[in-house]
């Protein structure tokens, strides 16, 4: 079972989680599956663009912020997603780059109708090495409380 419950978490506050490094290999193997603009798969068009090399997707960006979700104490919690918000892409994610993620809890919320769980907004943000943003959004969680007998 999980430690952390819809009951554990406080508003406002922030965990940091492990870095991430990106690698190559990786990123391109996931671009040329999931998203295969140029961009994302061939330096010379990237660097055609204003890019250092080939960027990372966004959905790749995003499986990152999934990495950071996974580390947390309620990810066993979890029911399920309930949406995202005000996603941005500040700053493209390279190959090599070293992104680290806070989650901040900004709002909670019980379910009316289903008294087990509640909702739980969070603010996410990825920064690089350099500390640039390259991802801020705001996750609602579907997390369940603690059991009660």
């Amino acid at each position: 079972m999980s430690n952390q419950f819809f009951d554990d978490i406080v508003i406002d506050s922030v965990t940091e989680y492990e870095p991430f490094y990106v690698d190559h290999a990786e990123m391109l193997n996931f671009n040329k599956k999931w998203d295969k603009l140029p961009i994302h798969i061939d330096d010379l068009a990237a660097k055609s663009q204003g890019h250092k090399g080939i960027i990372a997707s966004g959905q790749y960006t995003l499986c990152i912020k999934q990495f950071c979700i996974n580390q947390s104490l309620w990810r066993e919690a979890v029911i399920g997603a309930a949406g995202w918000n005000e996603v941005r892409f500040s700053k493209p994610v390279y190959a090599g780059d070293k992104i680290s993620g806070t989650i901040r809890c900004i709002d909670k919320i019980e379910s009316r109708s289903k008294p087990d769980r509640g909702i739980v907004k969070f603010e996410i943000i990825l920064t690089n090495q350099d500390s640039d943003i390259v991802l801020s959004l705001l996750d609602s969680v579907m997390i369940s409380k603690k059991w009660q007998a």
